[in-house]
């Protein structure tokens, strides 16, 4: 039972690196960016994974605007 705990596990985790290594590729790709975009939104979605994008956007969201916060109260 712990044997296959630990492959399930390292399955998953080297599915997930593909689909990290797959998404930066795409975003560093040599291409427009709103085209990297979809390409990128077409891939999470191909695998089921369209809430990933949501959730990375509000968490950009959030830094963005934390980071706006510190540099205004950096200024002051």
């Amino acid at each position: 039972m712990g044997d296959e705990h630990k492959k399930s596990g390292l399955l998953e985790g080297l599915v997930l690196g593909g689909l990290i290594g797959a998404a930066i590729g795409v975003l560093l790709a040599p291409q427009a960016g709103e085209k990297s975009r979809e390409v990128l939104k077409a891939s999470l979605k191909e695998f089921g994974l369209e809430g990933v994008i949501e959730k990375f956007s509000e968490a950009f969201e959030a830094g963005k605007e934390e980071a706006e916060r510190v540099v205004k109260e950096v200024e002051m």
